[in-house]
């Protein structure tokens, strides 16, 4: 197994980027943004580029740190963010000391802990992140879901497609295991939501009829489109992200 010092030098690399899939990228953070209230305190943990950031930076009234643990990642979200009044950037690492509020509205975990490549790390850092919350705050993680992984390559097996690995640096979520810990914590879980329909369109069928991976095609940028996600209602199914969100 890989450890935690290799993942933080792949990810200060500058050439490696977080999602090479724009169109899965908009809509992560499309189904956070919705989730976050104006006038909210919000914790970025992982940040990584920036790219959420910024788009929950645009909501009226809120205040954001923003934290990571790579300087390359960093830097390259200093760069989006240059200009940007409400949102502050700073090195953390959820595995040393280090200090943030415990006020937050809302705290963000966008494909950030599937980098920790232990469950028993990734138990811990997510307890911490409930404890920065004020009572009655929200933690939203979208992280890998193992669950979706396991549905959408059956899925393409019925298809003669080879499954899909999760990356090395990775570590996905196994679903029920997530919901009993957090349960047996008193942390409720208040919604959970996926993005089945690009996932199933995108990586199940679209691979069936054309192997090339094109992530910038028509295909891509129609299977993204609202109109297809709420007609096909998929939700977390096949989705190998799936968002959670637990309240304090």
């Amino acid at each position: 197994m890989h450890n935690n010092e290799e993942v933080l030098d792949y990810w200060n690399q500058p050439e490696v980027e977080s999602m090479y899939d724009k169109h899965l990228l908009a809509l992560e953070i499309s189904l956070i943004r919705a989730r976050l209230s104006p006038g909210a305190k919000i914790l970025d943990a992982g940040c990584g580029e920036g790219e959420g950031t910024a788009a929950y930076a645009g909501i009226p009234g809120v205040a954001i740190h923003a934290v990571d643990f790579s300087e390359t990642r960093l830097a390259k979200a200093a760069d989006r963010l240059a200009g940007v009044t409400n949102v502050v950037l700073k090195r953390v690492d959820f595995l040393s000391e280090y200090s943030l509020d415990h006020d937050y509205d809302f705290v963000v975990s966008q494909r950030f802990l599937i980098n920790l490549m232990d469950w028993e790390l990734q138990q811990r850092v997510i307890l911490d992140l409930m404890s920065r919350l004020r009572p009655g705050g929200r933690l939203l993680m979208l992280e890998g879901s193992q669950q979706g992984v396991d549905s959408l390559n059956a899925f393409r097996d019925m298809w003669g497609l080879p499954p899909i690995p999760v990356k090395w640096h990775n570590l996905f979520i196994e679903d029920l295991r997530l919901e009993v810990f957090m349960a047996k914590h008193g942390y409720p879980l208040v919604d959970q939501d996926g993005l089945g329909a690009y996932f199933l369109l995108t990586r199940g069928i679209r691979p069936a009829l054309d192997p090339k991976v094109n992530w910038d095609s028509r295909f891509n940028e129609a299977a993204a489109g609202s109109a297809v996600g709420h007609a096909l209602a998929l939700g977390s199914k096949f989705s190998r992200l799936k968002l959670w969100c637990f309240e304090r």
